[in-house]
């Protein structure tokens, strides 16, 4: 077996690890290698928190290179807030930016959003300025 082989490829985690468990049953041993490198030029990642990254294009979000799960409503709140960085955004700007104008929205609902977010991230990254709206910070 040559050691100095080095394979390089991209896929979704499905694909991947069946890729993975294929080179691994012919011998081979398989590193991930970190693009992290990558990812802070590219302006389409949002670093925030200390492990957290987050693909504009994609609108998935990253903790420590692993893929968090989101709904789509998750992932329009997580956005619009790392694009209003440091910046309060109130429950209006929130509620007209994730649900259409035609659907009747109560504060409850983005807080409910919020909670729901919230525990899926290992980090209290969301902070809310009471009676105003939510924000992380810069």
């Amino acid at each position: 077996m040559n050691k100095n082989v080095v394979l390089m490829f991209q896929a979704d985690d499905t694909a991947m690890s069946d890729i993975e468990n294929y080179i691994a049953s012919r011998g081979y041993e398989v590193k991930k290698i970190s693009d992290v490198k990558t990812k802070k030029s590219n302006k389409n990642i949002i670093d925030f928190g200390e492990f957290y990254h987050f693909n504009l294009k994609s609108k998935e979000i990253f903790y420590k290179n692993e893929k968090v799960n989101l709904t789509k409503k998750e992932s329009l709140f997580l956005k619009l807030l790392l694009l209003n960085r440091g910046h309060i955004v109130t429950f209006e700007q929130a509620t007209s930016y994730i649900w259409n104008p035609e659907e009747a929205i109560t504060e409850n609902n983005l807080r409910t959003l919020v909670w729901r977010l919230r525990s899926k991230l290992q980090d209290d990254i969301i902070k809310n300025n009471q009676g105003i709206g939510y924000y992380i910070d810069s």
